[in-house]
């Protein structure tokens, strides 16, 4: 029966509707359902008081009517008009309990009922039918004011046996509306919750994608604008060789396809060895390593980082060329970092150590790693580096750079 029910709920269901768009589909579904089987179940029970007057098919025309009215509503609500579906379910309930009450009598039944109205009335409509729903809420009230004034008779039909029946069946229907009321709403806010997190943590992995942990955080604590000085630390330049062919002779897809593949790659070796992706710009990748205060081996970090991204470059091939050529540049030295832009954050580097670093990549050969001295200074004992003699570097003059091998034994 649940399963049924579960399924019956998700009458209507598609993907691209908001959360609350498929809550409020939901609730009609179950309201609508909720209405065809306690109207299907009072008909059997109001049988043996119809009166003479009511001929046997007039009474069941009455409730086919009715149970068509309900079902109409599913079938409303599926289409997408949630505001005819709720309207069309308050209306069939409205007139189903007043036509009942003066066709049979037995008023506390239908003043049963009508609570249970107004408590669909809630449950399926939203903001937009504000006036809807007060509607009904007030008809509830008139609709019973009208019953104590009148009082219609019980139907002579109707034993004392039938009406203890009725009362019992009629507030144990309410009981169990209201324990269905408590219980699905509460499986929907656990639903939404669940949700929630869920959603939440996806926009803390997006955060985290292109921000560091920890100026995610100040972020989050609300401190703007994020300036840092990072006295120390080393850039990465990656470029690929060859670039404007490539685009010239791939699709939009080949290309796009091919290059994720490698830049995401990159971004896990990046990860493993501790750097900091800042962006990739067309088909050149930027990290760094040392933003960490406690990261003392920074230089090492990014020259291990740069040997695995240069060895991963035999698994990306772009469709239709040979092994794909980078260069690579690496420098150390002091950065200013910061996040600028409100609608869209970006974290970034400045100074003259990112430039250095740029420079280190577009001087290189192709599959070269090109170091500064600096970047010298530190690995030398460590790691196996050919000396290139001194280069003319534009913005910096001669600078001796060497080319890193990798490390030694």
């Amino acid at each position: 029966m649940r399963t049924g029910l579960g399924q019956l709920s998700e009458f209507g269901i598609a993907e691209g509707q908001s959360r609350s768009e498929q809550r409020r589909i939901r609730n009609i579904n179950a309201v609508a359902a909720f209405a065809f089987v306690a109207t299907a179940l009072f008909a059997v029970l109001f049988l043996p008081a119809r009166p003479d007057s009511l001929p046997f098919w007039a009474y069941v025309g009455l409730l086919a009517l009715y149970l068509v009215g309900y079902a109409l509503v599913l079938v409303l609500n599926r289409g997408g008009s949630h505001e005819g579906a709720s309207a069309l379910l308050l209306g069939t309930g409205l007139l189903n309990v007043t036509a009942v009450n003066f066709t049979v009598g037995f008023r506390t039944g239908t003043a049963v009922f009508l609570v249970v109205i107004a408590i669909g009335a809630v449950l399926v409509t939203d903001a937009r039918q504000t006036a809807l729903r007060w509607s009904v809420v007030v008809l509830t009230v008139l609709i019973f004011a009208l019953l104590v004034i009148f009082d219609p008779p019980v139907a002579p039909a109707m034993t004392e046996t039938w009406v203890d029946l009725l009362i019992v069946a009629s507030f144990g229907g309410l009981v169990a509306f209201a324990v269905w009321v408590v219980w699905y709403q509460r499986r929907l806010t656990d639903t939404a919750e669940a949700e929630l997190i869920e959603a939440n943590a996806q926009s803390e992995r997006l955060l985290l994608n292109i921000l560091p942990a920890d100026i995610a955080e100040r972020l989050r604590a609300g401190e703007y604008p994020i300036a840092d000085a990072k006295p120390d630390v080393t850039v990465l330049f990656a470029d690929i060789v060859g670039s404007t062919a490539i685009t010239d002779s791939l699709t939009a897809t080949d290309l796009v396809t091919t290059l994720d593949g490698l830049f995401s790659s990159f971004d896990d070796i990046a990860f493993e060895h501790g750097l900091e992706k800042i962006k990739t710009v067309g088909d050149s990748y930027f990290a760094v390593a040392g933003l960490a205060s406690e990261d003392h081996n920074h230089t090492r970090s990014a020259a291990d980082a740069a040997l695995s991204m240069r060895e991963q470059l035999k698994e990306h091939r772009f469709p239709g060329m040979g092994e794909t050529q980078m260069r690579f540049g690496l420098h150390t030295g002091p950065v200013m970092a910061g996040v600028i832009g409100k609608r869209k954050f970006s974290y970034d580097l400045w100074g003259d150590t990112v430039n250095t670093a740029s420079r280190m990549e577009s001087t290189s050969d192709i599959g070269m790693i090109q170091v500064s001295q600096q970047v010298y200074d530190r690995l030398k004992d460590r790691y196996e580096l050919e000396p290139r003699g001194r280069m003319t570097v534009k913005g910096k003059g001669d600078m001796s750079t060497y080319s890193l091998i990798g490390e030694r034994g």
